[in-house]
């Protein structure tokens, strides 16, 4: 699927929004977010504050040239925050999972007209599914993003450790909205990833997307969960539908 149609379903999720009455699914992300955004700000003062001092007395940056300190103590701050970014998009993606399974069974209704009657084992075991997809997507980004900071050191890859780690981020979360359409149509763990690999692109290029949508300040934590899910859900469908053998092994 090209990057055109990718960037045009996320254009077309604010009508299906609005057509689907699913407006009301941007508070509910937002709430959740703006909680665990004050909880991560207090935690993550204080450890912050304390990791710094650590670090600071563990390396004797004092010894060391004024130019030199500040450069490492900013780098020590910017590994925080991309650590504490990590941890917290992942586990609000990982509380979010309930209502964005819902909001994308709601989507596909809307665009198929297929309905689905789960019971309440199946909403459960989709509930645990969702948990573990995120769980393992955050590990698996922690050791590429890890891999990506330790290449930083071989010239010239340092100098796109930022936007190796932007792909990274995204592909990732790509699929994490992916597979709530991917379990509705009962694919397995190994089936999941074999559709991934096979749709990278657009799983990184919507992952990206979210990422962008999410930094937007205060509006962003509202509008980027419900958003990328509607859009990543059509395409999802529209793979699913238009060509089924990419889910064969």
């Amino acid at each position: 699927m090209g990057i055109g149609i990718v960037i045009k379903s996320f254009f077309d999720s604010f009508q299906i929004i609005k057509e689907a009455k699913l407006r009301k699914f941007y508070f509910f992300p937002g709430i959740i977010g703006i909680v665990l955004f004050m909880f991560f700000v207090g935690i993550g003062d204080f450890i912050s504050v304390n990791l710094t001092d650590f670090l600071e007395n563990f390396f004797q940056l004092y010894k060391h040239h004024s130019v030199i300190s500040i450069f490492i103590k900013i780098l020590i701050w910017l590994c925080s925050i991309l650590f504490y970014y990590l941890i917290y998009k992942s586990l609000l993606l990982v509380i979010l999972s309930p209502i964005l399974g819902y909001v994308s069974e709601r989507v596909e209704t809307h665009l198929t007209g297929k309905k689905y009657n789960f019971t309440m084992k199946d909403n459960i075991s989709f509930i645990i599914r969702s948990i573990d997809i995120g769980l393992r997507s955050f590990i698996k980004q922690m050791i590429g993003t890890c891999i990506i900071m330790l290449l930083g050191f071989i010239f010239p890859i340092n100098l796109s450790i930022p936007f190796l780690i932007f792909i990274l981020q995204g592909y990732f979360t790509g699929f994490s909205f992916m597979d709530y359409t991917l379990e509705r149509y009962r694919l397995s763990s190994s089936e999941s990833m074999n559709f991934l690999k096979k749709q990278r692109v657009c799983s990184a290029i919507s992952g990206i997307i979210f990422t962008l949508l999410f930094l937007i300040p205060f509006f962003g934590i509202f509008i980027a969960p419900l958003v990328t899910c509607v859009a990543v859900t059509k395409i999802t469908v529209e793979i699913l539908n238009n060509t089924p053998e990419t889910i064969k092994k």
